[in-house]
């Protein structure tokens, strides 16, 4: 028998391998056994007693009401093709081809997608940049009212919270801001569907009103991936064209197993995972505060409360640097996995990123403090680069829409041969994650000067290959 994927997948779980990565559930802890061994026989369809996920009046309208109220929404609305359906149909709930939105920068590339989807016209809010850590963090309120009073006709704001590092904004300022200028605001709160769960974490959006908040269930909560949900808190949405773009987006065959794995783990936080989450919150804090005292290393948090518009944070995300030890985060990742048996999330030039969740306990706690104490057997003495923000090149003049930018005929050409051309493709550093350009961009030379000196010095750089971009014949 010959099954790759299979057989890939076996050997990352029997390596020992420690997932400080998502899902939530880190390899089956805190999932019901009993769903397990039935995992295969309710992988049903839509047949009497089932319910219509498309048009549900009865067991999935009951989990979808028990989990407005554990998550503190008016409604919800399962999601079994990710977050990046909600996100879809949020966008599509409220945009029109040609109208105007606010969209803070360093989103998701579904929120990018969202806009090509709908025709929308983005107007971007730039992100605060933390240049000693190179992360793209929050976001300036005032700039945020500016953008709102310049354009009136602007029909939606669109924020991500918290951001993939933990870090989050004044949300309660922002839903003020954008309510009283009658604006409908979307949040992409992926990484906090824990929030609701906790007075210790941030606040969730949906308590503060929020229009419409998309969460994934499956990164931070016992569930399987693709496991997400959309809450809906003001009377600003049409809950009818809002559904009709979640069947648009999501498949005709919605899978039972994803939604009942969504359901099971609202019920397990309700019941259990609040005390384990208060358990999760101790150990983070404490992992915090022994890998502060590493030298040359630093887990990033209380430092940049009230710096680049963040207003608070998420404890259970941990953002080490490792640059004092003159080692990238790319390079801390590597050792991690080969000489600890340790997989993070994810690193950038500076970074590592680990995520605790309510599955992780005091063993997999230490193991993580052990093999960061370890990186410093491999330490190098090379000094990496910094990037002042004040460099970067200003957001690109938009000549057409995306929408508009992606239907065109292209042309592959060299990196410096681009310069007065429209960029067809999304050109993302990472660090810090937020685009360069975007499709429908105009590509200037200064542009072209700061894409080459981030790729001369080994920065990951999606949407460009061999220094070759595609661009709008």
């Amino acid at each position: 028998m010959t099954v790759p994927l299979y057989e890939a997948l076996i050997k990352y779980v029997e390596d020992g391998t420690i997932p400080y990565h998502m899902p939530g559930h880190k390899e089956g802890k805190n999932i019901s056994r009993k769903y397990i061994e039935n995992i295969a026989k309710i992988d049903l369809t839509e047949v009497p007693g089932t319910d219509n996920l498309h048009d549900p009046h009865g067991p999935i309208l009951e989990a979808e009401r028990l989990a407005a109220k554990a998550f503190g929404a008016k409604s919800s609305f399962f999601l079994v093709n990710g977050t990046t359906c909600g996100i879809y149909a949020a966008m599509s709930s409220v945009l029109n081809d040609g109208d105007m939105v606010v969209v803070q920068r360093n989103s998701h590339k579904s929120v990018y997608n969202g806009l090509i989807l709908t025709g929308a016209i983005p107007i971007y809010l730039e992100p605060l940049i933390d240049d000693e850590d190179d992360i793209a963090m929050g976001i300036s309120i005032d700039e945020l009212e500016k953008l709102l009073i310049k354009h009136k006709n602007v029909k939606a704001v669109v924020i991500t919270y918290p951001n993939y590092y933990g870090f989050c904004v004044d949300i309660n300022k922002v839903v003020y801001l954008v309510h009283k200028y009658d604006k409908v605001l979307i949040v992409d709160e992926a990484h906090g569907a824990h929030f609701a769960f906790s007075d210790r974490l941030p606040l969730s959006a949906s308590s503060v009103g929020a229009d419409i908040v998309i969460e994934s269930v499956h990164k931070t909560l016992p569930a399987f991936t693709q496991s997400s949900i959309l809450h809906v808190n003001t009377d600003r949405i049409d809950i009818d064209r809002l559904r009709f773009y979640l069947s648009l987006y999501q498949s005709t065959s919605p899978s039972y197993i994803l939604m009942t794995s969504i359901d099971l783990a609202r019920d397990f936080m309700e019941r259990e995972g609040k005390a384990l989450l208060d358990r999760c919150v101790d150990l983070s804090i404490q992992a915090r505060d022994v890998i502060n005292e590493i030298d040359g290393i630093k887990c990033i948090g209380d430092d940049v409360i009230g710096k680049y518009g963040i207003y608070d944070y998420d404890v259970t995300k941990l953002t080490i640097n490792v640059s004092g030890i003159g080692m990238s985060g790319n390079v801390a990742e590597s050792i991690l996995r080969e000489k600890f048996n340790i997989q993070m999330e994810m690193s950038d030039y500076r970074n590592i990123l680990a995520i605790m969740t309510v599955a992780d306990d005091e063993s997999s706690f230490d193991k993580l403090i052990e093999s960061i104490k370890g990186l410093l057997k491999y330490k190098r003495y090379e000094k990496l680069s910094y990037f002042d923000s004040n460099g970067r090149p200003e957001i690109p003049e938009m000549a057409m829409k995306p929408k508009d930018a992606v239907n065109r005929e292209y042309d592959y050409v060299s990196i410096d041969e681009a310069v007065g051309m429209v960029s067809l493709d999304y050109v993302i550093p990472y660090p810090p994650g937020v685009p360069l350009l975007c499709p429908g961009e105009l590509i200037k030379k200064d542009m072209v000067q700061y894409i080459k000196l981030l790729y001369n010095i080994g920065i990951k750089i999606i949407g460009i290959d061999n220094l070759k971009i595609r661009v709008c014949k």
